[in-house]
């Protein structure tokens, strides 16, 4: 199977141009992209993490969420309110990041994971039970909600929508607008075939056709696919996993992967490095080391414990710099050297691998620089077999396996 990543540095708010220039960096790609399976773009690809007033006067607004800010006024990738993000959200799997993922996969013909901020209609609650970042608009006795959420959508390539997930594990900067997702972690059946004979790709029990053409039977490959979007690797209300013994429990992630027996694991994020601005545009075609182990050390439940069973991995990362600056104590090292105060950075570094070739063992088919635009093509058919694919061993610890080496 022949997996793609778009790696871009999205401008706040720019939602336009943002989408023409994705569709500039896949057009102009130098590796060819007419047989690729899979496409997956960062989370919040097109809205980039959208900017917000640096005054907290809106309290008394239509919109408000009832957010207290710190004195400390901090812009770029936080959100002070749901009324910052208010322009940009987009109705459930309608808006332009939906639109965009049906056109690319038809015109590419593959299935395309894109990330947005998802405005979703619903019933309304029983008004005691009202959360802050649920929206309560009209008269008491005639009222409807609308909740905000960070979202992947995921389309074929007959523009069909065959996996929609909501973040589950929110970083404080999503908490001020979005709400978690009420179903948790999700796994889909997609289907992978050929496309030359008509074969699509679908989701088992929203496409019941098979697409082939004239009658010709053509293999296909069936994934458990499991989506997931950046802090969702880490424990719940970010625990970070930890670096010496005893080791942390597995995340619900983890726990959901080796439940569920996931095959492929599709992963947009928005991930931060504290490298400093000098360091990712001095070097921007190499790697953040640092984000690769920590990612690798958060799978490591999985990677120790899959007893031989491949998991295909797919990390669509953005790059790229914003103006302003995050709280350090949340887990961030933004503070811990002459990072601070110089921009909210993206680490880059998507990468496409497997782990469970072998115990403790990380296989990566291809990966970005930190600082570089561009589309990341693998094929993931034979990677990890002889010198095929670079490859990362995790230490084991004493006990139980564990740590990143």
């Amino acid at each position: 199977m022949k997996i793609a990543t778009l790696q871009f540095a999205p401008k706040l708010g720019q939602v336009n141009e943002n989408i023409a220039h994705a569709d500039a960096i896949l057009s102009s790609s130098s590796t060819s992209l007419h047989d690729i399976h899979l496409l997956v773009l960062p989370e919040l690809a097109f809205t980039g993490n959208v900017p917000f007033p640096t005054s907290s006067s809106s309290k008394n607004s239509l919109w408000s969420t009832h957010t207290e800010l710190t004195t400390t006024t901090i812009t770029g990738y936080n959100h002070p309110s749901l009324e910052s993000i208010t322009p940009y959200l987009e109705p459930t799997a309608v808006g332009p990041s939906t639109r965009w993922a049906i056109l690319t996969a038809r015109r590419l013909q593959c299935l395309v994971t894109v990330g947005y901020p998802e405005l979703f209609s619903h019933e309304p609650p029983p008004r005691s039970t009202l959360k802050p970042t649920m929206l309560d608009i009209g008269p008491a006795e005639d009222y409807y909600t609308l909740t905000a959420y960070n979202s992947t959508v995921t389309v074929n390539p007959r523009g069909e929508i065959v996996a929609h997930y909501r973040k589950t594990n929110l970083y404080y900067t999503d908490e001020v607008w979005a709400q978690e997702s009420p179903e948790g972690f999700t796994t889909s059946v997609l289907r992978f075939g050929d496309r030359k004979s008509g074969r699509q790709i679908s989701a088992a029990g929203v496409d019941g056709e098979n697409g082939e053409e004239e009658g010709q039977e053509e293999e296909e490959t069936i994934h458990t696919t499991t989506h997931a979007i950046c802090m969702d690797l880490n424990h719940h209300h970010f625990i970070p996993p930890s670096p010496t013994p005893p080791p942390s429990p597995p995340s619900k992630l983890c726990q959901h992967i080796l439940n569920t027996r996931t095959t492929l694991l599709v992963l947009s994020t928005a991930w931060l490095t504290h490298l400093p601005s000098s360091a990712l545009h001095s070097q921007p075609r190499d790697f953040d080391q640092d984000t690769l182990g920590y990612w690798f050390h958060a799978l490591e439940p999985v990677i120790n414990n899959i007893h031989g069973r491949e998991v295909i991995c797919v990390f669509a990362n953005r790059c790229g710099e914003e103006p302003g600056r995050i709280m350090p104590a949340v887990g961030s090292k933004l503070g811990e050297d002459e990072g601070e105060g110089e921009g909210v950075r993206y680490a880059g570094s998507s990468w496409i691998g497997k782990i469970g070739v072998g115990r403790g063992e990380v296989v990566v088919g291809g990966i970005m620089g930190r600082a570089e635009e561009g589309v990341l093509v693998v094929e993931t058919e034979g990677l990890g077999v002889g010198g095929n694919g670079l490859r990362f061993q995790l230490r084991e610890r004493d006990g139980d396996g564990g740590g990143a080496g």
